[in-house]
């Protein structure tokens, strides 16, 4: 087709000035360095061509993948729900090869004596729909299960509605003012209490099915320990509040309403929002993405989107939104679009041909996602803004889930820890308890690792073992006895 074929088609399901209509002088308009179609261009070149819309979205330098990533990168006062749809079907996540053999009893090592980076894989997609789990990321002011669980974690929910779990079983409840990660307490008359951990949480009583939904039990926590945040209790909930119905919030008649219903689940204001959107439009280096706080307000009284497609990006990512219902909200069916994939005439040879080259099998990948079920994709490229880190190796994550016996708090159920090897310097805190001290990871003269917080006097190390079976306190020589491998920024752990 020509593009006055395609003015012409558009022209003929649309009126002329739709917000669908492509216009004959789009060829002129890509010339202009700033332009960017409209969402709904976008969605209607997908229509006409039959190609997938995430691939018209690359073709204009557009990703919705960078949404989890700057998620999981910004903090939430309020709990969410993580949108894990990989929405770019020909997604490439790093894989390893085996260099020896494994042992799962193994103590704690490095993952670089078993493992070394091999070539990308393409993900295996699973619909969220379809997937038995769902990823919530925990609120800094609804912190129910803390110091279980802390303010943004990202915790993994196994999607099940029994209520006779264990009686340490972490639920994941919808009531009418949210979501919250809590320990539950059944009473006498069949009705569910809340009950918080070391906050002053009120506890509400609920009515299970209708004021409180329960979505799963929580199986797995991706802890940050390094720049934690600080929890806080609320005046709305450090009192006692009435439970309403958990459905009664009518479902958004327009996007407009959409964005506000968001915004307010995760409890920002316009002010906070408009900042987070600026540091956006700084790590992409594009000032499209950034949105003023009048801009965001005024789109919560619109009933369509953003004319920009960035401020779709930058919206999704700070209200912690899924662009899928979003787009679902304008009218916008992503399953009733092109399918097809575009072709790559640009894409690397060399990407092109890892693609299809079959990868050795590796036996601790294969184990691990026994183990876990479902490997959660979606983290492959987040785990820098997750962690802090500018990228992760395999030589910065250690494995923890052999025989080791953690006393730490947060190191209870430890399968792997991810270590920043810049952080040598041990740092204490005089006014924090042990268990809060920064974690470290030292190297021993006999060749194992040793993880505990640490304090240094001359070139003495005073450690204070994480693990059972040991001294209670150890004084080893710095560079002679043991040797400071780096500090422990982060944390996978199995919560059974």
């Amino acid at each position: 087709m020509s593009l006055a074929d395609v003015a012409r088609k558009t022209a003929a399901r649309e009126p002329k000035g739709s917000v669908w209509h492509i216009p004959h002088n789009l060829y002129g308009a890509l010339h202009k360095r700033r332009f960017t179609p409209s969402v709904f261009q976008i969605a209607e070149l997908s229509r006409l061509t039959g190609y997938r819309f995430v691939d018209w979205f690359e073709l204009f330098n557009l990703s919705l993948d960078s949404i989890i990533r700057f998620q999981l990168a910004f903090s939430s006062p309020r709990t969410v729900e993580l949108d894990t749809r990989l929405y770019h079907s020909r997604t490439e996540v790093p894989w390893f090869r085996d260099l020896s053999s494994i042992s799962w009893s193994a103590p704690l090592l490095p993952l670089s004596r078993w493992l070394s980076h091999s070539e990308l894989r393409q993900a295996d997609l699973l619909a969220p729909e379809r997937s038995s789990f769902r990823f919530v990321k925990i609120g800094t002011e609804d912190a129910f299960a803390f110091p279980d669980l802390l303010p943004g974690s990202v915790v993994r929910i196994r999607k099940s509605k029994r209520e006779n779990g264990r009686r340490n079983d972490l639920y994941l409840v919808r009531h009418g003012r949210g979501l919250a990660c809590t320990r539950l307490q059944p009473t006498e008359h069949g009705r569910i209490l809340l009950c918080p951990g070391h906050l002053p949480y009120a506890s509400p009583e609920f009515e299970p099915g209708t004021e409180a939904i329960l979505l799963g039990i929580a199986d797995v926590e991706i802890r940050r320990l390094a720049n934690r945040e600080k929890p806080t209790v609320p005046a709305s909930l450090g009192k006692y509040w009435s439970p309403i119905v958990a459905s009664s919030m009518p479902r958004a008649p327009h996007v407009g309403e959409f964005l506000r219903q968001a915004r307010l689940r995760c409890g920002l204001s316009f002010r906070e929002a408009s900042h987070r959107t600026r540091f956006i439009s700084g790590q992409l280096k594009d000032s499209r993405y950034f949105c003023a706080s009048s801009a965001l307000s005024d789109y919560e009284a619109q009933k369509s989107p953003p004319r920009h497609v960035h401020k779709l990006i930058s919206i999704c990512s700070v209200y912690f939104a899924s662009i899928k219902k979003l787009l679902q909200m304008a009218g916008i069916e992503l399953d009733e679009l092109g399918q097809i994939p575009m072709p790559r005439d640009r894409r690397p040879k060399d990407a092109e041909l890892s693609a299809l080259r079959p990868l050795p099998p590796s036996r601790f990948m294969a184990e691990i996602e026994r183990r876990f079920e479902e490997l959660p994709y979606f983290l492959s490229g987040t785990l820098p803004s997750l962690f802090g880190l500018p990228a992760i190796s395999v030589r910065d994550v250690f494995w923890a889930g052999g025989e080791t016996h953690f006393i730490h708090p947060s190191l209870n159920g430890a399968v792997f820890l991810v270590v920043d090897r810049r952080k040598k310097t041990p740092r204490s805190f005089l006014s924090c308890p042990i268990w809060a001290q920064p974690l470290y990871i030292f190297l021993r003269r006999d060749g194992s690792y040793l993880c505990g917080s640490c304090s240094r006097s001359n070139e003495t190390l005073t450690i204070h073992p994480s693990t059972s079976g040991l001294p209670e306190l150890l004084r080893l020589r710095n560079h002679l006895d043991a040797e400071v491998v780096g500090q422990v920024i982060g944390v996978v752990r199995r919560l059974e």
